[in-house]
Formats: structure tokens, sequence, C-alpha cells
């Protein structure tokens, strides 16, 4: 279960991540003292639970939430705060639960058993959602990402390409985005998304570069300048 604490106050964040370590299941993957580097961190770490004080400098915890409660995967947000006043509006915003300061060993634990069990059924509903539905022959197909090479827009069609063949599907490209995982597919042109895990190399075209992807055609792949500089991020060259 990956975490984020977010809370003004060192001293109370730093209590809250010592209880919640007490459980080998949780790894606090990052902290943050308002809401701005809050919403910074879930978009860079992409945790699981965001732990959320309400009172903080500039944008309090509540416009946090809606504003994390935006993302493309939210976590699930927990409020963890001295003032049991909020409660009805951290509901409001789909908030899992509610811990008030100071926090106590025994409901920390009830809270993290709470949201083991949510994750639980959280994910077994999120395997199915991963599946790309294609039809062929009238036949509704159901694909793993991991098998797609890449997705391309080509006009007002969206084709996904396996290795052995090619499906054209009423998604758009921005919901395919949005529904596979940003750690194993990389957008190096605006019209293609592609499975880095199937790309052999990297080739030199025209006054920029292609991919050259691991499908039975070797199918090659634009790159943008602005896909080009992110590979040479990812790539670390």
């Amino acid at each position: 279960m990956r975490v984020i604490v977010v809370d003004d106050e060192a001293p109370a964040r730093d209590e809250l991540i010592y209880l919640l370590k007490q459980h080998p299941e949780v790894e606090v993957v990052a902290e943050a003292d308002d809401a701005e580097s809050a919403l910074s961190a879930c978009r860079r770490e992409r945790p699981d639970v965001v732990f959320l004080d309400i009172h903080m400098p500039g944008e309090d915890g509540m416009v946090a939430a809606r504003q994390i409660s935006l993302l493309t995967e939210p976590p699930v947000l927990v409020f963890a705060t001295a003032y049991d006043q909020h409660a009805v509006k951290a509901f409001e915003v789909n908030a899992t639960d509610y811990i008030l300061k100071p926090f106590s060993k025994e409901r920390v634990a009830e809270t993290v058993k709470k949201l083991q069990q949510l994750l639980k059924n959280k994910k077994s509903v999120n395997i199915m959602q991963r599946k790309i539905a294609v039809t062929e022959d009238d036949r509704i197909q159901l694909l793993d990402p991991e098998d797609i090479v890449y997705i391309a827009r080509d006009g007002r069609d969206v084709i996904v390409k396996t290795e052995n063949n090619s499906y054209t599907v009423n998604y758009t490209l921005q919901h395919l985005e949005n529904r596979i995982s940003r750690e194993t597919f990389l957008k190096p042109h605006r019209s293609f998304l592609v499975n880095v895990n199937k790309i052999e190399k990297i080739e030199p075209w025209f006054k920029g570069y292609q991919l050259v992807m691991k499908d039975k055609a070797q199918s090659r792949v634009p790159i943008s300048r602005g896909g080009m500089k992110e590979i040479r991020r990812l790539l670390d060259i």
C-alpha cells in the first residue's frame, strides 16, 4: 500500500508516518506540507492512499482533495485532522475515513485494516477494467495491455496493434491513454502510444528518429521532438 502523508505541521506528520510504518504492508512514498506539493507528489508517485490534513497554508485540504479526486487514477483519501466539524464535508469528497489528532495506534491500525480491504476490492475490479475490448468477426475479444504493441490514431480511426493483428476500436486515443499504465506505455508522438517492452530499437528517420517495434512487421512509429526529449530523459542519454 503506497501512501502519501500531507500535513503542514512536521511533528504531526512525523507521528502519523511513525504509526503507519508499524504496518509492514504500508510504504510511505512521500510527504507534503501544502496542497500544491501534495498534488505534485500524487502525480509523481501515484499512491494508493493519501492521508490529508484539512487546515493548511494556502489552499486547504478540502481544495486539495477535490483536485486529487480529478486525477486519472485518484488515490483513496483519508482525512487526518484535529477538527471533527469537517467530517460531513470530508465524506462529500468521497473520503474513506476521518481520523482525529492526536493519533492513536489503535485508530490508525483500524484505518489500515479498512484500507487493505478496500484496495483489495478495488484491485479485483480494476483487473477487468484494464482489459481492452476489440471486435473480430462479431466476437468481442479482450486484450491484455501487455500484449499491445502500439495504439495509433489514423484519421478518425483508432488502431490497436498486437504482434499478429490490427483492430479498429471505438475508443478514443485519449480514453485509452487514461486506461493503460503510464509505466508501460509511452507517447512518442501525439498520435501514438507504444508499449515500451515492445520497442526493439530507435533509428534515424528523415531529420529525426523513429521507433522500430517488435511485431512481425517490425512496425515503425514516428517520434516527435518532444517525444525524443522525453525518451532521452527516461533513458538518461
